[in-house]
C-alpha cells in the first residue's frame, strides 16, 4: 500500500475523531445547561420556600378583633402551609408556585393596611369615647353642682318664705271694774295673758292678711284652752292652739299684741308660748307667774 493510501486513511480517521470530539463536546454543553437549569429551578424553589416561611411568620403577627378578618387570615395561613408543601414537590410547576406566592403576598399587604386602618379607627374611637366620658363626667358634676345650688336656693327661699318674730314681751293682766288693764305677775290676780312681739319685715312673703296662732302651755304641761281653741297642722303634725289673731302684713315690721282670756284660775309657775303662722312656728317666748 503506498503512502497516499495511508495518508487518506489517517485523514479519514482524524475526521471521524474530530467529529466525535465535537459531538461529545456539544453533549457535555447540553448536559451542563440542563444541570444549570435544574439547579436554578431548585434554587428558586428554595427561595420561594423561604419567602413562604417568612410570609407565614408575618401572618402570625397579624392580630385583629374583627372575627371575619381573623378567619380570613387563618385561611390564608393554611394556604401558605399548602404552598410550602408544593414548593418541596419538584414536579409542581414553578411558575404557578411563583404566581400563587405573589397572590398571597398581595393579600397579606391588604390585610396589613386594613388592620392598620382599623387600629387607627379604634384609637380615634377610644379617644373620642374617653373625651365623651370626660365631658359627661364634667356635665354630671356641673349638674350636681347646679342641683346643689338649686337645693340651697330653694332652702333659702323656703326659709325666707317663713315669717319671723322678735322683741317679745309677755305679762299677766288684771281687769279692774273700770275696764282698765293692769299688768300683774300674780297668778291669783291674773285674768288674761298678754303677749306682744314684732313680726319682722320680709320682702319675699306676699303682703296681706295673716293668721297668727298662739299655743300656751301651762306649768302642768297642758295647753291652755280658750274660746278660740282649735288645731292647726305644723310640719305634718296637728298642734292645739289657745288663741288666734289676724293681722294685716305689708312686708314691714309689724307690732302685734295677742290677748288670751283665762278660762279659770291660772296656776303659779312657768308658761311657754309658741307662735305659729302658715304651718310654721315663727316664734317662742315664756312667762312666769308667782
Amino acid at each position: 500500500m503506498n503512502n497516499k493510501v495511508y495518508i487518506g486513511i489517517i485523514a479519514v480517521l482524524l475526521g471521524v475523531v474530530g467529529y466525535m470530539g465535537y459531538s461529545l463536546n456539544q453533549k457535555n454543553e447540553q448536559i451542563m445547561y440542563v444541570d444549570r437549569e435544574k439547579n436554578t429551578i431548585l434554587d428558586e424553589r428554595d427561595v420561594l420556600s423561604l419567602q413562604l416561611e417568612d410570609m407565614k411568620m408575618s401572618y402570625d403577627t397579624l392580630s385583629t378583633d374583627n372575627e371575619e378578618m381573623a378567619a380570613q387570615i387563618e385561611q390564608q395561613k393554611n394556604e401558605i402551609e399548602a404552598l410550602i408543601k408544593k414548593a418541596k414537590n419538584k414536579d409542581y410547576d414553578i411558575s404557578k408556585l411563583k404566581k400563587e406566592t405573589e397572590t398571597l403576598r398581595t393579600i397579606m399587604k391588604g390585610y396589613i393596611h386594613q388592620i392598620d386602618s382599623l387600629n387607627q379607627a379604634n384609637d380615634r374611637l377610644t379617644a373620642e369615647k374617653a373625651d365623651a366620658e370626660s365631658r359627661a363626667l364634667t356635665a354630671e358634676e356641673k349638674s350636681r353642682g347646679l342641683e346643689s345650688d338649686l337645693s340651697t336656693k330653694n332652702e333659702m327661699i323656703n326659709k325666707g318664705s317663713v315669717l319671723t318674730t322678735g322683741e317679745f314681751a309677755s305679762t299677766g293682766i288684771n281687769l279692774r271694774s273700770s275696764g282698765k288693764q293692769v299688768e300683774t305677775d300674780r297668778a291669783s290676780k291674773c285674768e288674761m295673758l298678754k303677749t306682744c312681739f314684732t313680726v319682722r319685715k320680709n320682702a319675699i312673703i306676699k303682703p296681706g292678711t295673716k293668721n297668727l296662732f298662739l299655743k300656751i302651755i301651762g306649768p302642768d304641761g297642758t295647753v291652755l284652752p280658750g274660746k278660740e281653741t282649735g288645731t292647726i297642722s305644723v310640719s305634718g303634725k296637728e298642734e292645739t292652739y289657745s288663741v288666734t289673731r289676724e293681722i294685716d302684713y305689708q312686708q314691714q315690721d309689724t307690732d302685734v299684741c295677742v290677748f288670751y282670756t283665762a278660762m279659770g284660775t291660772l296656776k303659779k309657775g312657768n308658761y311657754k308660748i309658741f307662735i305659729y303662722e302658715g304651718g310654721n312656728m315663727i316664734g317662742q317666748t315664756d312667762l312666769t307667774l308667782k
